[in-house]
């Protein structure tokens, strides 16, 4: 898993494993490329993959749309093989899982911070107004 193609590696408030993997924005999955919910089987990705393929696949698609119906197959194909690995699919909800809460935990220190600097009323601020 660790020579895998895509970077697992992220941090900060801001990383997600879904923006590490090309071409994949920072607010969509892995499962929001296959349009699958989070709880899909084996049987529901495998399909969703060969629905998509059949529509996407650059051999498929009309000369003057390869080139954009193919990068989108890669990202198709991507999702398929880190959720049909059952090991892997395991790590991706895991690190999804992870990178959510601490988007929740990055979020909720700052409207803390930010709310306490301006909530509190001190002699200063009292005299400004």
């Amino acid at each position: 898993m660790a020579d895998s193609h895509y970077s697992r590696s992220y941090g900060g408030c801001g990383g997600t494993p879904e923006a590490a993997a090309v071409g994949l924005a920072a607010a969509e999955t892995l499962y929001d490329v296959l349009s699958l919910p989070a709880g899909a089987d084996a049987r529901e990705i495998k399909a969703a993959f060969r629905r998509l393929a059949r529509r996407r696949h650059p051999d498929v698609v009309p000369p003057e749309g390869r080139a954009a119906s193919g990068e989108e197959f890669k990202r198709i194909l991507a999702a398929y093989s880190i959720l049909s690995d059952p090991d892997e699919r395991v790590e991706y909800d895991r690190q999804l899982t992870a990178a959510e809460a601490r988007r929740r935990t990055c979020w909720s220190s700052f409207s803390r911070s930010y709310s306490a600097g301006f909530s509190r009323r001190t002699w200063e601020t009292d005299q400004c107004w």
